[in-house]
């Protein structure tokens, strides 16, 4: 039987769009890789198992796996005699004696680190922490999973001679949680938006990537003359987030922008029902999950058209350039005053979202997995 050990230390009581991927993908793919015995690397003090299986073990050890610790994670842990390592958050930890697949997000920290963090410090330690850390898992890999084309051709331009070990494999989209049967009424999240007053949806997190400032500053000019359309930002705030807070305070944002740092998970799923549109105009993405996560809650998507964005997407968004404020603006515009358009979007969101599923970024990420082990043996 083989044995395969996965670094499953970003999987924690705080929900995150790796984690989650990394969740999803043990859960989808342990039962159906019956010649397997997993070893599953966990932060300690998470406590609660992944995935209670005969053929599922986990080990407690430190740090998660995008920190300092995991440098000194494969001191303890070698896996000597492993068939094979998966590192699923761009990082293998130095060390590890087996062959390894390593999956790739993104590659915003080299490519373009002034979006990764409004911080510049962050941007020179990160980034050179992150180069190195990058070349590492992709030299040393025998197959490098990307999340997206976007995400294989960033990995083609900055490591050139390793573009032969890359596979794509798409994430699925949880049907179980996004899901409109589960979404509540609209007094849900009455504590959020008062009653009778429309809203579009932002959701993420406050790098500079993801284009909030741009939006917000879209969005209010596109819908001055309708005071009843706010708009909901859902937004983890940076510790250097200076433009955002001074945005925030102008008296015409102030009247139309509800910003909100948490909600729960049944108001995000209210969130996503009651919504006129989700504005997604980042300006760099590895995959793009809010755009499809809204899209299985028949939400349209106002998305940009940034590569990885327009793959994922497929052409059930309507797409408008990040970095063109009179392009945001119209956008919005239509998407706010057209209900035929939102209908179109929402009916070809359906479809869209129907070819992502759990259930085969499992069954690809196993078969990498195999050809890895493959290789390394033909190497022998």
């Amino acid at each position: 039987m083989l044995r395969i050990a996965i670094d499953a230390r970003t999987v924690t009581a705080k929900k995150s769009g790796i984690g989650n991927y990394i969740e999803a993908l043990i859960k989808h793919m342990v039962p159906m890789a019956e010649d397997v015995r997993f070893v599953l690397l966990r932060r300690r003090g998470d406590s609660e198992p992944i995935l209670r299986h005969p053929r599922v073990e986990e080990i407690a050890t430190f740090g998660e796996t995008k920190s300092f610790h995991t440098h000194w994670i494969g001191r303890l842990h070698r896996f000597s005699g492993f068939d094979l390592f998966h590192g699923p958050a761009d990082l293998i930890p130095p060390g590890i004696k087996c062959p390894w697949v390593v999956t790739l997000h993104d590659l915003m920290w080299i490519e373009r680190p002034e979006l990764a963090s409004a911080f510049v410090p962050a941007r020179v330690v990160l980034g050179a922490w992150y180069r190195a850390g990058f070349g590492h898992a992709i030299q040393g890999a025998e197959r490098v999973i990307a999340i997206s084309r976007s995400t294989a051709s960033a990995i083609e331009r900055v490591f050139p001679s390793e573009a032969q070990k890359v596979r794509v494999v798409h994430h699925g989209v949880d049907r179980g949680r996004y899901d409109l049967a589960l979404a509540g009424g609209r007094e849900t999240i009455e504590r959020i938006v008062p009653a009778g007053v429309r809203y579009s949806l932002i959701v993420g997190q406050g790098s500079p990537y993801k284009n909030h400032v741009g939006m917000i500053r879209a969005f209010v000019e596109a819908t001055r003359e309708d005071p009843l359309h706010k708009l909901v930002l859902v937004r983890r705030f940076a510790r250097v987030d200076r433009g955002m807070r001074e945005l925030l305070e102008r008296p015409d944002v102030k009247a139309k922008v509800i910003a909100v740092p948490f909600v729960t998970d049944a108001e995000l799923l209210a969130l996503y029902r009651h919504a006129v549109a989700l504005l997604f105009a980042s300006h760099y993405e590895g995959f793009g999950m809010p755009a499809l996560e809204a899209m299985a809650m028949d939400l349209p998507v106002l998305a940009s058209t940034f590569p990885a964005v327009e793959e994922v997407t497929g052409g059930a968004a309507l797409s408008a350039v990040s970095t063109d404020h009179a392009d945001l603006t119209k956008k919005i515009r239509m998407m706010s005053s057209d209900a035929d358009l939102r209908t179109r979007l929402v009916e070809a969101g359906r479809e869209r979202v129907s070819a992502f599923s759990w259930e085969a970024c499992a069954r690809s990420t196993l078969e990498v997995y195999r050809e890895a082990i493959e290789a390394s043996k033909r190497r022998r």
